[in-house]
Formats: C-alpha cells, structure tokens, sequence
C-alpha cells in the first residue's frame, strides 16, 4: 500500500508525509490465521532524538462464525525496531482483541496488557490495562463503490487527558486492479 499518510486509531503516525506498507497472512481452514504488517512511521523520530523508522504488527487469531454472526478473536504485538535513549520506555504493545460482525457493522474491543505505545500516566505510572473500543460499518452504495464509516475512543489507564474519540468517513472502490481509497478522519 501506497498512503498519503499512516494514521492509526485517528492518530498520525507518518507526520503528514506517505507511508509504504504491506504484509503477509496465513488463513487456515480451521479459523486460525497468523500474520504480519508493516509501515514506514515517524512518530518517534519527530518527538525525540529516536531511530525507530518501522512499525511492526504480528498478530494470531481464531475466526469463526454462527449463523449471519462472524467473530474474531486473537492477539497482536505493535513492534517498533530502533535504537532509544536509556530511559525511554519501549514503545512495543502488546494486546488481546475480540470482534463480532453482523452483515456490514462490527464491533471490536482491544486490550493493553503492556504500557500503550510507550506511555506513562501524569504520576509514571503503567498504561498497562488501556483499551480501545470501536464499530464500523461497510456499505455497498453501488457501482462497487464502498462507504466506510468508524468511531472508535481510545481509553489510555490512568491518563484521562491522553484518552480520546476518533471517527472516519471514506469510500473505496476497485479499479484498474488497485484498491482506491478516500478518508475523512
């Protein structure tokens, strides 16, 4: 994938500049599925004295599904290779999410079991127990033109004035066998 920018959970994680990002998956039969994903970012860089130009995701799961209801169980390590100061907590995350589908709208819920991107509450305390809530809904309108809408909130434990509500308004549609895609967010 090409991006104007790479935002994530509404937040910018490429400074306003493109990102390149791509990823491998495995899917079995069974439901199980492994993968990995990958971005060029510049957050850490653009607030600190960081080389950390890379975010990584792998992640595991289970899908399945019981009658017109689909669910999605599993779990995902952010991963940013680089070199930081001494002192600076690692922004690696790791977390558990559980989603369920009906038709066109999912629900979704992700859970910290690490500090949230490296975060520490007002006091330096752990974000350890963050968790980030979102529904999205994906409608046909025709002519095989998608609307995508999302709102989502971020909670960040123990930091109310870092927790926030993020939303997108998009469309995309194949053509010329790329996938084309327009965000508001």
């Amino acid at each position: 994938t090409l991006a104007s920018e790479y935002l994530y959970r509404g937040i910018a994680q490429s400074n306003h500049k493109p990102a390149i990002q791509g990823g491998f998956d495995y899917a079995h039969a069974s439901g199980v599925y492994l993968g990995t994903w990958a971005s060029s970012i510049s957050w850490l860089s653009d607030s600190a004295d960081i080389s950390a130009p890379i975010g990584m995701d792998f992640y595991a799961g289970y899908k399945g599904s019981a009658g017109a209801f689909g669910y999605d169980v599993g779990v995902l390590e952010y991963y940013c290779p680089g070199k930081y100061p001494d002192g600076f907590t690692s922004p690696n995350t790791f977390e558990g999410y559980a989603a369920g589908t009906w038709k066109w709208f999912t629900v979704k819920g992700s859970y910290s079991f690490t500090n949230l991107f490296g975060a520490k509450t007002p006091d330096g305390d752990k974000t350890r127990g963050s968790y980030y809530l979102d529904a999205t809904g994906v409608f046909d309108v025709g002519a095989g033109v998608n609307l995508t809408t999302h709102v989502g909130y971020q909670n960040v434990k123990g930091f109310s004035d870092a927790s926030y509500t993020d939303w997108k308004l998009g469309v995309s549609k194949d053509l010329l066998g790329l996938s084309w895609g327009l965000a508001y967010v």
